[in-house]
């Protein structure tokens, strides 16, 4: 998210209206060369982990030097597309807020109050061309990259139109003694503000920090944003299966583990936590709120919402093995920082340097982002049967996912191909129809194959014919038979066991 790693921030920054059916999911290579977008802010771009790209999603200036989004190879949106074989455009840029991703046009959203001190960052009313970490300027607005024929998109706003990293900033601190007079030291740097814990700022519980209320922010600012990205998306990526990909989840909710984790930000510091056990229960909750307007906006607008919250709550910051970066921090050597390290400091002095990634998501979790995004993306698209087996003139009932909204889906069965029938999927891309195999179909495995006819769109399900029966049934007349020898030597039997008659 923006600024993690800047100034003492970084220092001390499923299917949805899917018909009832057996379990859809693509199969092997029905998804290669699917036009790909992925948008979002660091955590989707893998912010400090490494090598990154100095070409995506623009070139670099000059051409040697990072782009500044920090955008990495190995991010989850790149883990996806190799795993499914699909044609990534990797938009997703390290500090990107909700206008650089883009809204409809024309569209103005309400801006939150700059009080002074301004400890959260201002929002723009309109779509903004993002400037990057490192002072460029990005080509476009990210949804410039989405048309009509894109086929999945993945997206995921709001930390740093929420604040995030401002947060931490003010919340970081050098002690944490429990103390009267132990403030959180951002604060105190950066706004004069003597509280013993951030939150007392940001929770909306003392009038005095009524615009920097959290909870109000989300609700009335970045929720709009979010929602009229949403809609944009909508517009441009009318026949996508678009998936809101939610936060991991930074920091425990555990009172105990929470209490007992502070670690100086001095150098030499490694994967340090400078917050208070209060504070860290504080960005667990706020966290969680944010994740909750993804999912709601998500729903209101036919999406899918893929939650990381339940995977990563065990390897938050102060588990036992967390998936977020601490502050990793370092001195300079003669004014010059390591590899990978961002150079802090004022009027051209450098007095710490910070690895790049911290509070985000290490290799661990982007390779978990991954594990959960590419089978929601491989199960909203395929085609399922509601039997595995079916006699010739048999009926059954074939289902799909994943075509474009409205779209004709001729259905066939193969080798020999047999039109089985020509169905319109609805508005979330799906159908399901009876159909009736051939009586000529011959018995052995066929395939049941379902391609909208204005998309492309092929997925395939394996069926079995079942052996036709031919004349009369043998077994028939064998059990008449049966019966008739049992019955007569029934009668035969009884015959000889009865008493003769006396003579007369």
């Amino acid at each position: 998210m923006r600024r993690v790693a800047g100034g003492i921030a970084v220092l001390i920054g499923l299917l949805l209206a899917a018909p009832a059916a057996p379990a859809l999911s693509a199969e092997p290579g029905e998804l290669d060369g699917f036009e790909y977008v992925a948008l979002g802010d660091s955590y989707s771009a893998g912010f400090g982990l490494i090598p990154f790209s100095a070409t995506s999603p623009f070139a670099a200036t000059p051409p040697t030097d990072a782009n500044g989004c920090y955008q990495a190879d190995a991010n989850y949106p790149h883990l996806v597309a190799s795993a499914l074989g699909l044609a990534v455009d990797d938009q997703t840029c390290s500090g990107a807020v909700a206008a650089n991703v883009g809204y409809p046009g024309g569209t103005t959203l309400p801006t939150p109050p700059t009080p002074t001190p301004s400890l959260l960052p201002a929002l723009s009313a309109t779509s903004q061309v993002q400037q990057t970490m490192t002072g460029q300027t990005a080509l476009q607005l990210q949804t410039a990259a989405l048309s009509a024929s894109t086929d999945v998109v993945t997206f995921a706003i709001g930390g740093n139109d929420l604040g995030f990293a401002d947060i931490a900033e003010a919340c970081i601190r050098l002690t944490n003694t429990g103390s009267s007079t132990d403030y959180a030291t951002g604060l105190q740097f950066l706004a004069g503000i003597q509280v013993n814990n951030c939150r007392e700022v940001f929770d909306g519980s003392d009038p005095t920090y009524a615009d920097f209320d959290l909870v109000t922010r989300l609700q009335q600012y970045v929720v709009p944003r979010i929602e009229a990205v949403l809609d944009e998306i909508a517009t441009r990526a009318p026949n996508a299966q678009v998936f809101v990909v939610g936060y991991p989840r930074i920091a425990t909710g555990d009172p105990a583990k929470a209490n007992a984790c502070f670690t100086s930000p001095l150098p030499p510091a490694t994967n340090a936590v400078p917050f208070s056990g209060a504070d860290i229960l504080f960005i667990h909750e706020i966290e969680g709120l944010l994740d909750d307007a993804l999912e709601a906006g998500a729903s209101a607008h036919g999406f899918h919402f893929v939650s990381s919250a339940e995977s990563t709550g065990s390897h938050a910051l102060c588990e036992t093995d967390p998936w977020i970066s601490g502050l990793t921090v370092a001195y300079p050597s003669g004014g010059v920082c390591p590899t990978d390290y961002q150079p802090l400091g004022q009027d051209g002095n450098v007095y710490v340097c910070v690895e790049l990634g911290a509070l985000h998501p290490n290799a661990s979790g982007v390779a978990n982002l991954a594990s959960l995004v590419a089978p929601a993306v491989d199960a909203a698209f395929g085609t399922s049967l509601s039997v595995g087996s079916v006699a010739p003139e048999g009926r059954l009932t074939v289902s799909g996912v994943g075509f474009r909204p409205g779209e004709q889906v001729e259905v066939v069965l193969h080798s020999t191909p047999a039109t089985l029938g020509t169905f319109t999927a609805g508005a979330s891309g799906a159908f399901s129809a009876a159909v009736t195999i051939p009586a000529d179909a011959a018995a052995g495995a066929h395939t049941v194959v379902s391609t909208g006819l204005a998309s492309g769109r092929a997925f395939s399900a394996a069926l079995t014919v079942e052996l036709a029966a031919t004349g009369s049934d043998p077994l028939a007349p064998l059990l008449l038979g049966l019966c008739l020898v049992t019955t007569g030597f029934l009668f035969v039997s009884a015959r000889r066991r009865r008493p003769s008659a006396p003579a007369r």
